[in-house]
């Protein structure tokens, strides 16, 4: 009897031990969801989907009273953490933040909580903290869920993030953000492009192979396009002697863009700033314009004429940044200078003989621009080889979103939520997404100046 009295005793402690410790765990609320789910025949999809519309609401409602842009839910976001949630590990959330950005190298920021529970209302009050306390520059969210504990709990993660836009000209024009997301179009490396809104024109180089892929620049109403956009196709009315050689037609038109522009540079530039650019017919309407504006004028009339013509972007001896324009014909490569004295038919200005000071960079004609195939190479006088130069289209940049190979530095804000369970990350490093910055020739450079023809505008 005793010895009886004995078993139930201790049966009867381990059955109040083990309700007291799933009462602290929550597994009591867990069974008695599971049962309330059972007898009304509740369907578990119908509850996360209601559980995410009720969290995108309370991440939207302190957004909504202060006029910010509210969080969306990024598809791709969704499925990636649909895909990798169900085996993660979840104790060091700062490794979480990695992967993310890893594999969705778009997400300039990113923060990441996670919560545990017996049901997916209680969940959602754990949320509420985090909640209140997203930052303004966060625009998209993802979530996802699993059952822990035999599928007595339900542990949730929330990733809300800064995803970035695509860059393109339209974009930069409409938008006012300080980094876009973009594509290398000769190793295809992803990668966050930082701009600077002090400058018009910017080149986007990799930070993977360091060749640019990309430049872009204003014209005079601030509308950003791609650098070869501006040659327009445009060419001012002329009359050609039939018995005009191609090389005098070429001499001629020189001539004539000299004739009919004064260097200057734009007002209200300041110093450490590169300015706005202008079309071929803006150029000629003002009979005035810098080095870019004058060799764009040039180089579009040629490319009419069905020259091939290409502007160069690059540096001329100690002077700094410049422009010029380089044609070849009968295989022989011409480089014209639009900002200096007019070219002396007599003495062709052949690369080979004045290209000695002149560095390129870039090249472009109307429909493509040309990179340095191996940037930091020797330069030696080949304006046309396809083995130095390397064309690219910049409109055939697409969105994609393909895993980057390079890490994110950390960094960790203050916040009243449980520190093991929260994590944010951002990447504001300049250096790991550089442009390079296309300077005018600066102010103590020899500037070119003759007056204005009567018959191109003169009083």
């Amino acid at each position: 009897m005793l010895q009886r009295l004995i078993t139930w005793s201790v049966l009867a402690g381990v059955l109040l031990a083990g309700g007291l410790m799933a009462h602290k765990q929550g597994l009591t609320s867990a069974i008695q969801e599971k049962a309330h789910s059972w007898y009304t025949g509740e369907n578990m999809a119908t509850s996360y989907t209601k559980f995410r519309v009720d969290l995108v609401d309370r991440l939207n409602y302190a957004r909504i009273a202060n006029k910010q842009e509210i969080i969306r839910v990024d598809p791709e976001l969704d499925a990636w953490m649909a895909t990798n949630f169900p085996t993660m590990a979840m104790e060091d959330m700062n490794t979480v933040t990695k992967q993310i950005q890893t594999a969705l190298p778009r997400y300039y920021r990113v923060s990441v909580c996670t919560a545990t529970g017996p049901s997916l209302k209680l969940l959602l009050d754990q949320f509420q903290e985090f909640s209140s306390k997203t930052n303004p520059e966060m625009s998209h969210l993802g979530c996802a869920i699993r059952s822990s504990v035999g599928g007595l709990t339900q542990q949730a993660l929330v990733i809300v993030g800064q995803r970035l836009r695509d860059f393109s000209p339209e974009t930069l024009t409409q938008k006012k953000d300080d980094a876009y997301f973009s594509r290398c179009l000769h190793c295809k490396h992803p990668h966050i492009v930082r701009v600077s809104r002090a400058q018009h024109s910017l080149g986007l180089e990799c930070p993977n192979c360091r060749r640019t892929y990309a430049v872009v620049a204003s014209d005079q109403k601030g509308q950003f396009r791609y650098v070869n956009e501006f040659l327009t196709g445009y060419a001012p009315p002329a009359v050609f002697n039939k018995d005009l050689s191609r090389y005098f037609q070429l001499m001629t038109i020189c001539s004539a863009v000299h004739g009919n522009c004064i260097y200057t540079r734009d007002p209200g530039v300041k110093k450490d700033a590169t300015d706005a650019w202008q079309t071929s017919l803006e150029t000629q309407r003002l009979g005035q314009g810098d080095c870019e504006d004058s060799a764009i004028y040039l180089c579009d009339w040629l490319l009419t004429r069905g020259f091939n013509a290409r502007v160069a972007l690059g540096r001329y001896g100690d002077l700094g940044g410049h422009a010029w324009v380089v044609v070849k014909l009968e295989d022989r490569e011409y480089l014209l200078e639009s900002t200096e004295a007019m070219p002396d038919p007599s003495n062709p200005p052949l690369v080979s003989k004045v290209g000695s000071r002149y560095v390129p960079e870039i090249l472009f004609d109307r429909f493509a621009i040309y990179a340095r195939s191996t940037p930091g190479q020797t330069w030696k006088n080949e304006y046309f080889s396809p083995k130095t130069w390397t064309r690219v289209e910049p409109r055939s940049l697409t969105p994609e979103s393909k895993p980057m190979p390079s890490g994110f530095a950390q960094n960790s804000d203050p916040t009243e939520v449980d520190p093991s369970r929260v994590a944010r990350t951002s990447q504001p490093n300049p250096a790991a997404a550089p442009f390079m910055e296309l300077e005018e020739i600066p102010r103590d450079a020899a500037v070119w100046k003759m007056p204005l023809p009567m018959s191109a505008g003169g009083k």
